[in-house]
């Protein structure tokens, strides 16, 4: 990394070595969360690469893989082969951070496992992602996550049938923890390498279900599945228009005072609200029906209600992309795209190079001129 390459954004892990032996999405969104604060990463893939390079893409190869590997540089070995084994304990050695995906019973079996690591390299961060936990051999991903931690009827339809959710969001949210919980051992100057051990499932309770876990933990009972609408407050849900659709969030009593004199009903109060939501909906959706898209959010913006259209991602991803410079992805001169860092620092995002080639070293970062 060059200094023009890192003099903008915040850089507190660069002179760090990270060694990434993980596939498809939470541990290579962790490793390209360290890469992207100055971190230099080490994607260690089979001779097949990393499972998710198979997964559909344009022709630039997998979106998959290209979404979550970006910033880092590729090394092929095969582990199960003595030589290429100890080639990785020689990266382990010299590293100081190590993020694996691999299941418990995998690790164990190639001696990666977290009381040998521990042992063998005392000075190591060693961040250990897994479904269940490392005391649990239960293979497990995004979408079996959402239906065990309990989401995937959280988020049913009205009629009770369970709904998952599209976006990979406890790998997200996984992937993320992991980052920051490597991160912040790194940077702790009492710490002498630790071993994190991050669990699918405890994600999933913290970020998918958030308050319905403390209803739940404290003994209350939580309310069947709402659809589109809105837990905590109504009327707040998806509305039809003349010409598609928008999501209105008009429950909350504020919101609510000023939307009511517009589409009808009682200024009743929240609790109300809550147990008559459909009556509720319908007095929206009854306005809805007879405006254009545009037209309700005009009415909504002017009152100060929060609302947004339902947007195809065709047409989402120019408005996005229009709000502020290098948004969403960077394009290099082929057309391959490199998808951009979602926050500014002064200004600037901390610069994302192409996912490597397999056993490609770290690709070149794209200038902010090639953004499309």
């Amino acid at each position: 990394m060059t200094t023009s390459e890192s003099s903008a954004t915040p850089q507190p892990l660069r002179g760090k070595q990270v060694v990434d032996l993980s596939q498809f999405i939470a541990g290579p969104t962790a490793a390209m969360t360290l890469a992207d604060f100055g971190a230099t990463v080490m994607k260690i893939e089979s001779p097949a690469g990393d499972g998710s390079r198979t997964l559909p893409g344009t022709r630039f190869g997998s979106v998959y893989a290209r979404s979550f590997n970006a910033g880092k540089a590729s090394r092929v070995l095969d582990l199960h082969d003595s030589t290429d084994r100890a080639a990785l304990d020689t990266l382990l050695a010299e590293a100081d951070a190590f993020v694996c995906n691999l299941a418990p019973p995998s690790l164990v079996g190639l001696g990666l496992d977290g009381a040998s690591l521990r042992k063998q390299f005392p000075h190591l961060v060693i961040t250990l992602v897994s479904g269940y936990g490392q005391q649990d051999n239960r293979p497990c991903m995004d979408t079996v996550a959402q239906c065990e931690s309990g989401f995937a009827l959280l988020n049913g339809a009205e009629d009770g049938t369970p709904r998952l959710s599209t976006g990979w969001p406890v790998d997200m949210f996984t992937g993320l923890y992991a980052g920051m919980s490597c991160a912040m051992a790194l940077l702790d100057p009492q710490r002498q390498g630790c071993l994190i051990d991050l669990s699918m499932m405890e994600v999933s309770a913290a970020m998918l279900l958030g308050p319905a876990m403390l209803t739940l933990a404290e003994g209350d009972a939580l309310s069947p599945p709402a659809g589109n609408r809105d837990r905590a407050s109504a009327p707040s849900s998806i509305y039809r228009c003349a010409d598609g659709h928008v999501y209105i969030l008009g429950g909350l009593d504020a919101y609510w005072r000023r939307l009511h004199p517009l589409v009808g009903g009682p200024d009743a109060p929240i609790a109300e609200r809550i147990a008559r939501a459909a009556e509720f909906d319908a007095r929206v959706e009854a306005w809805t029906l007879a405006q254009r898209r545009d037209d309700v959010l005009a009415h909504m913006q002017a009152l100060q209600v929060p609302a947004g259209a339902v947007r195809a991602p065709e047409e989402a991803l120019p408005m996005i992309r229009a709000l502020r410079p290098g948004a969403v992805s960077v394009a290099l001169p082929s057309g391959e795209h490199v998808p951009a860092f979602p926050a500014l620092f002064d200004g600037a995002r901390p610069p994302r190079s192409a996912t490597p080639h397999i056993g490609g070293s770290r690709r070149p970062v794209p200038t902010p001129l090639d953004t499309p």
